[in-house]
């Protein structure tokens, strides 16, 4: 169980990660974005913006076009993150590390979404008419991901004897 915590405090700690700067329009407004909200900065004040709102916006069509393109995009790839996460956890509650590779996959999946709702908003330089953006947090997304996806976390070492086993007459002891 202790081998699953640090990549359950690790993937929490990714929903606590500037993943996104950006700049709309000729400084219309900047803000800068986490995975479940954003603070954006304009010259009609100041807000937080949570994701629902965010999608109820492209629901009411207030946000049209390729920016409601990329709310759908980033929506998807914040519920992918939370997913990973719901995995990690029942990872760490089982003590159980064969959910620890999916978890890797969706989180990666996440950033990606991430960073391809970036590029339909601003286009392949991420830098258009639109604005602007700086994907500040989606590479250490993409890094974890990708840690959690190929990395050992199994406890069952050769030369390992777990403390159920210890006591085991049936366990072969050479």
């Amino acid at each position: 169980m202790t081998r699953l915590r640090l990549p359950l405090i690790i993937e929490c700690l990714l929903f606590f990660v500037p993943l996104n700067l950006y700049g709309i329009g000729n400084n219309l407004a900047t803000g800068i974005q986490w995975a479940l909200f954003r603070f954006q900065e304009s010259y009609l004040g100041n807000s937080l913006i949570l994701i629902h709102r965010d999608l109820g916006y492209v629901h009411d069509g207030i946000l049209k076009g390729s920016s409601a393109f990329s709310t759908v995009i980033w929506s998807l790839g914040a519920f992918l993150l939370v997913a990973a996460l719901i995995l990690l956890t029942f990872a760490t509650v089982k003590d159980d590390t064969r959910p620890v590779k999916p978890a890797g996959l969706l989180t990666i999946a996440g950033g990606m979404l991430f960073l391809v709702a970036m590029l339909v908003q601003y286009g392949p330089a991420l830098h258009s008419d639109h604005g602007f953006s700086l994907p500040l947090g989606v590479p250490l997304i993409l890094v974890t991901g990708c840690w959690l996806a190929w990395g050992n976390f199994c406890d069952d070492e050769p030369g390992t004897v777990d403390e159920g086993d210890a006591g085991d007459p049936d366990r072969d002891s050479s």
